[in-house]
């Protein structure tokens, strides 16, 4: 049987049609059809048939439609030929076009906590003269260049045969006048002339969502440009675990994970490279931080046993490797570092916001959280760190929830609810869904106005007393029990109701029990009550575009004054790019990864208690402090 895939993809900023036809026996999925033959298709569960993103319009013979799709597809969806990847299954000659996704649209976090340092890179260049060859000196030019090298203080320098291939013809353009490009002893580039004023370097946060670069002038310690895309690997699933499990599954599947990564990378390079004009040739160091699962696929490591007990990762030190290894479009001999890990799920890029807030250093009792598909947490006090994660899942995403989405044009962005509910859209468009920062709005909203219960139930409307009618109207049981409709289906961008179901809301009551569990056990262990905490610093996106108070009002962080929340936005990169520019910072780095205690709390008996309490709603109303008005100043691009 013969699959033909048609897709679209933007090559050199311009869209165009992609074709690919492939042969199955049948006994595959469209998804994982798609998979072997390096075809991507949205799925953030992974495939698993929980998040109805897999969607393809197939012409052609199909085996019987599901349970599930019956369920995750609207009639009408159906009745026009769209199916879910992962179940589907060719019975004959098929074509499958694949829906443009969310790509292109999205919004990423780039900025961070400000921290100057003074530049100390661990890159030097060094211009010198190499002596001239004569007939009475049989020496070759790989040797007089290290003989020279040597006479300047420099013993035992490394270079490397792709360097010494070019280095005859380098010399003699350059009348033996040369820059040498050195990391530690090894030789990292010989240019011809004097080039000692450029240094360029790049720092990347690999996230398991989105990949995060920044290029550096390692003299001046400045941030020349910023480019972010999302992470190829998420159409093998929206969550660590399932990369996990599907890079488990062999070596070709780990191979596509990271050329799916690496790819990316490459994809930020030469968007760098745009940007500045700054040739990919001259970018010498590379630091990179990511969490423990995102840097072992970056490496081409199996993640396998992070995610079975003991939980323990390939490394967790420093790892050093040469571009041209990783496959990076750079200076092939670039050293490349990925910064350490805490343990299997306290990654290098907690590591990173630690270095980048100075955490380690702050006095009194300081909580950071670091909200994703993962939450990272780290309390300090009195000179101990200590660490921990929670599986959040992808919620706070906006993925398996039925009308989420991330935050790209269209996304509904801000709730609030008076008489009626009031919505903020990115790009002002008409709404396509609603992300992450959009549902703890209306989660808090809906708590606010009582029709979600503290136990996370959505109330019936008979049981509701002094509502609008046009709240209540928006109130109704649909296939899976009670829903309230965020937008009509006449407003919105596809023609179909924006819903939150009660599906929706237990999905983000486990999120954000798992969130505040582990804080109240980094709490418990340092002995600190929530009204002790002298500052909450929110990391990443998720944390720089939520309203705190909307946040706190659902109970996914500690009840502490509005002044004490401070947003820190990407630090998982401004770290990076300190250890680029320092180091003395990446010597930190490793010190730090060191000496910051792990909690595992799968392995604690008080974890699942202080789960299911957090699972609950407050009761209580932040009167004191709640700010139950969207500030219409508030810039429309500050969504997660």
């Amino acid at each position: 049987m013969q699959v033909t895939f048609i897709w679209h993809e933007q090559i050199d900023g311009r869209w165009s049609q992609r074709q690919k036809q492939v042969t199955t026996s049948g006994d595959m999925t469209v998804l994982r059809l798609a998979r072997e033959h390096d075809i991507k298709i949205d799925a953030t569960c992974g495939g698993r048939g929980r998040c109805g993103r897999c969607k393809i319009v197939v012409h052609g013979p199909l085996n019987q439609v599901s349970e599930i799709e019956a369920q995750l597809l609207t009639k009408e969806e159906l009745a026009r030929g769209i199916r879910l990847a992962c179940y589907a299954r060719p019975l004959g000659d098929i074509q499958v076009s694949i829906p443009t996704g969310e790509t292109e649209l999205l919004q990423i976090l780039t900025e961070g906590s400000k921290q100057v340092v003074a530049a100390e890179p661990d890159v030097a260049k060094e211009f010198v003269t190499v002596d001239k060859p004569q007939l009475e000196t049989p020496d070759g030019d790989r040797e007089r260049l290290l003989e020279t090298l040597k006479r300047s203080g420099q013993q035992d320098c490394h270079l490397p045969l792709g360097i010494m291939s070019s280095l005859p013809e380098i010399l003699r353009r350059a009348d033996h006048q040369v820059t040498v490009t050195r990391w530690r002893n090894h030789i990292v580039a010989v240019e011809s002339g004097d080039t000692t004023d450029e240094l360029f370097g790049l720092a990347f946060d690999i996230g398991t969502t989105t990949v995060v670069g920044g290029l550096i002038d390692l003299y001046q310690g400045k941030e020349l440009a910023v480019a972010a895309r999302l992470n190829g690997q998420a159409a093998y699933g929206a969550d660590v675990i399932s990369r996990v499990e599907y890079a488990s599954n062999g070596a070709s599947q780990l191979r596509r994970l990271q050329q799916a990564v690496v790819d990316t990378l490459n994809g930020v390079i030469s968007e760098l490279h745009e940007k500045t004009g700054i040739s990919p040739e001259k970018m010498c160091r590379v630091v990179i931080v990511g969490n423990t699962c995102m840097q072992h696929l970056a490496l081409g490591v199996s993640p396998t046993y992070i995610a079975r007990s003991p939980y323990t990762p390939a490394f967790s030190r420093r790892f050093d490797v040469s571009a041209g290894q990783l496959g990076l479009a750079v200076n092939p001999e670039a050293p490349v570092t990925f910064l350490p890990n805490v343990a299997g799920f306290v990654g290098a890029d907690t590591v990173g916001v630690v270095v980048a807030t100075g955490l380690a250093n702050q006095d009194g009792r300081v909580l950071m959280v670091d909200i994703g598909t993962n939450g990272e947490i780290v309390m300090s006090h009195g000179g101990r760190m200590v660490s921990c994660s929670t599986a959040a899942g992808p919620a706070f995403e906006g993925a398996q929830i039925s009308s989420g989405m991330r935050a790209g044009e269209g996304a509904i962005e801000f709730v609030e609810i008076g008489e009626d509910i009031e919505i903020e859209v990115i790009g002002q468009t008409r709404p396509r869904g609603i992300c992450g920062s959009g549902l703890i709005d209306l989660i808090a909203e809906l708590l606010k106005v009582g029709i979600i219960d503290e136990t996370g139930r959505l109330q019936d409307a008979s049981e509701l007393q002094g509502l609008s009618p046009k709240l209540l109207e928006r109130i109704r049981t649909g296939e899976a029990g009670n829903e309230f409709v965020v937008v009509w289906s006449e407003d919105a961008a596809d023609g179909s109701d924006i819903v939150l179901t009660q599906r929706d809301v237990r999905e983000l009551q486990l999120a954000k029990g798992a969130i505040r569990a582990g804080t109240m056990i980094l709490q418990k262990i340092l002995g600190i009550k929530d009204e002790d905490i002298d500052e909450l610093l929110l990391a990443g996106a998720f944390g720089n575009y939520i309203r705190k108070e909307s946040a706190m009002r659902m109970g996914l962080l500690p009840r502490v004054p509005l002044e004490k929340v401070r947003s820190v936005g990407n630090a998982a990169r401004v770290g990076a790019r300190l250890c680029l520019i320092s180091q003395g910072k990446l010597e930190e780095a490793s010190r730090l990864a060191k000496s910051m205690d792990y909690v595992e709390l799968s392995g604690r008996p008080d974890f699942q208690e202080a789960f299911m309490d957090a699972m609950l709603f407050p009761q209580d109303n932040l009167s004191s402090q709640d700010s139950t008005k969207i500030n219409k100043n508030v810039p429309r691009d500050h969504a997660v």
